[in-house]
C-alpha cells in the first residue's frame, strides 16, 4: 500500500486546509507505531528527532488554528462558556488544558518569527516558550525595531545550545537590548537586575498543598522558586545517592556493596522515602513560635504506653500513630511527649497572673487540638487562651480548666455575638449559641470530641 502524496503546494482556501489535514492524518495511519521496533539504532534516532520537529510544527499550527477559533467568537456562538470548553469537548475533554492552549495561542501571536520557526521545525515548543519568557523581560518603551532585532537573535541563537544554557543566554542578549551596549560590566548589571526581577516573581508566585492523610498517607505538592528547589534536590539527592540506604524511617546507614532486595524500589520510592526522612530533620528549633508555641509536635500517649508499646499515640494535630513510631520519633526528634496519667507540671496559677504560661498552653493544645468552636480547623498555633468560666476582669482564674483555645475570628464573635462555653464532664468546651440562633441555647461540641466524650 503506497502512501498518499502531498503536494508543495501552499494551501489557501478552507477546503484545500481540511483536506491537506486529512491527508496528513491517512500518512499516519499508514505507519504502525510498532515500525520504529523494527529500524537500525541510528534510523531510529532520525525518527524521533524527525517526529519531535514534527511535534513542534503541529503545535505551532495548533496554536494558530486555536487563535483564529478565539478570534472569529465561534464558541459565544455555539453557546459554549469558552473557546477553551468548545475545544475541550471537540477532542480530549480536558478544559484545563485547551484553556491553557488558547492562552499560549495569544501569547505567540506576541513574537511571530518565533511562531514562524516553530512552523518550520526550527524550534520546539520549550525553546519558543523561553524566547516569549525572554522579550518579555523587554520595557514597553522599547522600540518596535529593536524588539525585532532581539527576537531575530534569539531565534537565530536557539537551536545551538541546549535550554538551560539558551536561558541564561538570553539573558544575556535581553541585557544588551537593555542597555545598548557591549560593556561587559553593564551587561553584567542588567543580567543581574532581570535575575533579581524573576527572583521577585517566583516568590510571589510560591504555591504548596497538602491534603487529608487517606489510610496513612498524605498528598501534596508545591511551585517553589528555582533557588530553593535546587536546595531541596541537594539534600534529596543526598538522601538517594547510590551509597546510601533507606528502607525504613528507622534505617539509613551507608551501603558497603550491592544490598539485595526482593523487589528493588524504583527511584520515584527511593525520592519518596528520602522526603519522609527530610520531613523528620527539619531544624525545628530555628523556625519561628507563633502565640508562644514554637513549632513543636506534641505525642500525646497514656503512661500505660510507655510502658508496653501497645497502645496508639496522637499527634497535638489529631494523627494518630503507633506506640513504636510515637516513642521512636519523641526520642530521635523535636517532638514533646505529653505522658497523660505521668507526673504533672504546677499549671493552675489562681488569680496570680492574667496570661496563661507556656506549659499551660501545652496542656490545653493536649486536650484541645485546637480551636474549639465547632466546624473550625485552626490549629493550635494560629489560637488564643480565651478565659472561659468567668473573664479575668470579673475575678476570672487563670487555671487550666478555665482556659480554651479559640482563633481570633471565634474569639471575637464569642465576644461580639453572645456565645457562651460550658464544659463536659471530660472537661471539652461545648459552645452554647445566642437564642438568635438557637432559642434552646443547645451546647454544640467540636466534631474532634464526640468520640471522646
Amino acid at each position: 500500500m503506497s502512501a498518499p502524496s502531498l503536494e508543495q503546494q501552499p494551501v489557501t482556501t478552507g477546503g484545500d486546509v481540511v483536506a491537506t489535514l486529512a491527508r496528513v492524518h491517512a500518512l499516519l495511519d499508514t505507519l504502525p507505531t510498532q515500525a520504529y521496533a523494527d529500524l537500525a539504532g541510528r534510523e531510529q534516532r532520525d525518527a524521533a528527532g524527525s517526529l519531535a520537529r514534527l511535534k513542534a510544527r503541529a503545535t505551532a499550527h495548533e496554536l494558530a488554528a486555536v487563535a483564529a477559533v478565539e478570534a472569529s467568537g465561534a464558541a459565544r456562538r455555539q453557546g459554549a462558556s469558552s473557546t477553551g470548553s468548545l475545544l475541550a469537548g471537540d477532542f480530549g475533554g480536558d478544559r484545563r488544558g485547551s484553556d491553557a492552549v488558547v492562552r499560549e495561542s495569544k501569547r505567540v501571536q506576541t513574537i511571530p518569527q518565533t511562531h514562524e520557526a516553530m512552523a518550520e521545525g526550527r524550534l520546539s515548543a520549550r525553546q519558543g516558550k523561553s524566547i516569549g519568557r525572554a522579550l518579555g523581560q523587554l520595557p514597553t518603551t522599547i522600540t518596535a525595531t529593536q524588539r525585532e532585532a532581539c527576537e531575530t537573535q534569539l531565534v537565530q541563537d536557539a537551536p545551538t545550545m541546549d535550554v538551560r544554557r539558551f536561558e541564561r543566554h538570553a539573558d544575556r542578549i535581553v541585557g544588551g537590548f537593555l542597555t545598548e551596549t557591549d560593556d561587559d560590566t553593564a551587561l553584567d548589571a542588567a543580567e543581574n537586575d532581570l535575575v533579581e526581577q524573576r527572583e521577585r516573581r517566583a516568590w510571589a508566585a510560591a504555591d504548596f498543598w497538602i491534603g487529608p492523610a487517606v489510610d496513612g498517607l498524605v498528598k501534596g505538592g508545591f511551585t517553589i522558586p528555582e533557588a530553593q528547589a535546587a536546595q531541596l534536590r541537594v539534600a534529596m539527592d543526598a538522601l538517594c545517592a547510590p551509597q546510601v540506604e533507606i528502607t525504613s524511617p528507622t534505617t539509613l546507614s551507608r551501603r558497603t556493596g550491592d544490598v539485595l532486595l526482593d523487589e528493588r524500589p524504583s527511584y520515584r520510592r527511593r525520592q519518596g522515602w528520602a522526603f519522609t526522612y527530610l520531613c523528620e530533620l527539619l531544624p525545628t528549633q530555628k523556625l519561628p513560635e507563633t502565640n508562644r508555641l514554637g513549632p513543636i509536635l506534641t505525642i500525646n500517649l497514656d503512661h500505660e504506653t510507655l510502658l508496653d508499646r501497645l497502645k496508639v499515640a496522637t499527634l497535638s494535630t489529631g494523627e494518630r500513630l503507633s506506640a513504636a513510631q510515637a516513642r521512636r520519633m519523641a526520642c530521635e526528634h523535636r517532638l514533646l511527649p505529653a505522658v497523660l496519667g505521668g507526673e504533672s507540671l504546677p499549671l493552675d496559677l489562681g488569680r496570680d497572673r492574667r496570661l496563661f504560661t507556656l506549659h499551660q498552653r501545652r496542656a490545653i493544645e493536649v486536650r484541645d487540638k485546637g480551636c474549639v468552636f465547632p466546624g473550625c480547623d485552626r490549629a493550635p498555633g494560629w489560637t488564643v487562651i480565651h478565659h472561659a468560666r468567668r473573664r479575668w476582669a470579673d475575678g476570672g482564674t487563670t487555671d487550666l480548666n478555665d482556659g480554651v483555645m479559640l482563633c481570633p475570628h471565634h474569639h471575637r464573635i464569642l465576644h461580639s455575638d453572645g456565645w457562651d462555653i460550658t464544659f463536659t464532664p471530660r472537661g471539652h468546651a461545648a459552645l452554647v449559641p445566642p437564642p438568635s440562633i438557637d432559642r434552646e441555647r443547645r451546647p454544640r461540641l467540636h466534631d474532634r470530641f464526640h468520640d471522646t466524650t
